[in-house]
């Protein structure tokens, strides 16, 4: 195998198929998208292929996730190529690529337990974890025991997506800010996106989506200043309502390792820790 000519380039449309076929018989793969997905970051330019001619030895994915920073979306390897060769050789080309682009960081969520320690064999380090949270819907309403006078719970308005940004930039740290694109998307496709105002000025703001019994709480914030004043408690007892009143059965949301009061906050309501904790990986393409 180290005598062919291995030859990574951007993947093109006649590759899709190739890739498809690379994901249902290798062993190696990660895959976090759709074939439509595919097909879009391909026109993008956000995949690279290991060719050698007659065969697709592998392919990696990414995506811009915000400024400077992309994530690792994709990874397939042929059966009997070793992981770290074959990581080796579609990695380099690929964050030069991203470099090009203005990409100083390449993150990945390591949900696929096999992949977590070649990367790190490959200058990945652990920057945190992800903990999945979950609990049933309420049997009654929540929120008339979490009032805030002084708060007024609204839709947003179009035209505050930069205040909503700043509002989020405060409230998390890198790399889990929302950039407005992101925010604006919500604001679109969510099923509840709500705000907090208080003295014409927003101070805290909830995202959330219902797939039949499943909800899913994707974002809740509160403006530093004001945390541990109920604010959370007021959003969080919203969102849990809203999904009540959809008729969601269970309640899940992410929060990280790191985030202590957030932790707090849900186990509060009721909400348990299931599943294992997801490692979230990152690279420095420009180290020094």
């Amino acid at each position: 195998m180290h005598d062919i000519q291995i030859i990574v380039r951007p993947a093109r449309t006649s590759d899709i198929e190739r890739i498809m076929q690379l994901h249902h018989h290798a062993r190696r793969v990660v895959m976090h998208f759709g074939h439509e997905d595919l097909m879009q970051m391909v026109k993008r330019g956000d995949c690279l292929v290991a060719d050698t001619g007659p065969l697709l030895w592998g392919f990696i994915c990414s995506s811009s996730y915000q400024k400077e920073l992309a994530t690792l979306r994709g990874v397939g390897l042929i059966n009997g190529w070793r992981i770290d060769d074959g990581l080796s050789h579609l990695l380099r080309p690929l964050e030069n690529a991203l470099t090009a682009r203005g990409n100083r960081f390449l993150m990945h969520l390591a949900v696929d337990v096999w992949l977590a320690a070649p990367l790190m064999r490959q200058g990945f380090t652990p920057h945190d974890y992800i903990i999945h949270f979950e609990r049933a819907a309420p049997p009654r309403p929540l929120l008339p025991e979490y009032q805030l006078p002084q708060a007024t719970l609204r839709a947003l308005r179009p035209h505050e997506i930069g205040d909503l940004t700043v509002l989020d930039h405060q409230a998390f740290d890198w790399p889990w800010q929302f950039s407005s694109g992101e925010l604006v998307k919500w604001l679109m496709i969510a099923d509840r996106l709500v705000v907090l105002e208080q003295e014409n000025r927003l101070v805290g703001y909830s995202c959330m989506q219902v797939h039949g019994e499943q909800a899913q709480i994707v974002r809740l914030a509160v403006a530093p200043t004001l945390q541990g004043r109920g604010y959370g408690r007021y959003l969080l007892a919203d969102a849990l309502d809203f999904a009540a009143q959809r008729g969601a059965m269970h309640i899940t949301l992410n929060t990280q390792w790191r985030n202590a009061a957030s932790q707090r906050l849900y186990k509060g309501f009721g909400f348990r820790a299931v599943g294992r904790r997801i490692p979230v990986l990152i690279k420095n393409l420009q180290p020094g």
